[in-house]
């Protein structure tokens, strides 16, 4: 009998470890479903993938390019789960013989500004794991992701339905050598995404939904 395997994708994590090095940004038109399918073993189905992500709303023409992938990751099958981001004030630690802030501490600059961060992911991997396992629709999981926070999630699917299959897929140039000690100390099986995995997991440069044609992003090839 052949086990139902979900694959569960953590989006800015994967994205990052192509992002972060030339070798490897050509490869970001990826096609989720297709990518999912080759981290399979023989006698597993692949029956869903969740994308989990969130659009960078102060950059419109990112987050212009952002939802034409979500949609057509979403027209090949996967399903797409929204986080958010928040900005948060942070006060620059730059050295300085004159603070641009009065509260600043001497020596400091102390000038404020603005950041992103990243939130829900973590909280939404972890629910849709358990319930998917609550439900009792997978005998199989496969996490994509490089981030030591998940690692509570794995341990009580390990503790609450052990006959659930575990491995997780650490991101190609993803720093993870603590999410792999880990990984071992709680014996679940991991491996390393692949050069090959992501080239034959490609879009077509052009990608035709209905009567809408999706190019990818000049500088991505």
């Amino acid at each position: 009998m052949r086990r139902r395997a979900m694959c569960f994708i953590d989006g800015f994590n994967l994205y990052h470890s192509l992002d972060n090095n030339l070798t490897f940004k050509k490869y970001k038109w990826l096609d989720l479903w297709s990518l999912s399918e080759k981290l399979m073993l023989p006698n597993e189905t692949l029956v869903e993938v969740f994308y989990f992500t969130a659009y960078t709303y102060w950059n419109s023409a990112r987050q212009m390019r952002h939802s034409d992938y979500v949609l057509i990751n979403e027209n090949k099958g996967c399903k797409v789960i929204l986080g958010k981001f928040q900005e948060k004030e942070r006060f620059s630690p730059v050295r300085c013989s004159s603070s641009c802030a009065a509260n600043a501490s001497q020596g400091y600059c102390g000038k404020k500004f603005l950041i992103h961060e990243e939130k829900m992911t973590d909280v939404n991997i972890a629910i849709s794991i358990l319930k998917a396992c609550v439900l009792g629709i997978c005998d199989a999981i496969y996490l994509i992701s490089g981030d030591n926070d998940l690692v509570p999630a794995l341990e009580t699917v390990k503790e609450l339905f052990p006959k659930v299959r575990i491995r997780v897929i650490l991101p190609i140039n993803a720093k993870a050598k603590n999410l792999m000690n880990t990984c071992k100390k709680n014996g679940f099986k991991y491996q390393r995404i692949k050069e090959h995995h992501l080239a034959s997991s490609q879009f077509p440069n052009l990608v035709v939904i209905g009567n809408n044609s999706y190019s990818k992003p000049a500088h991505w090839i």
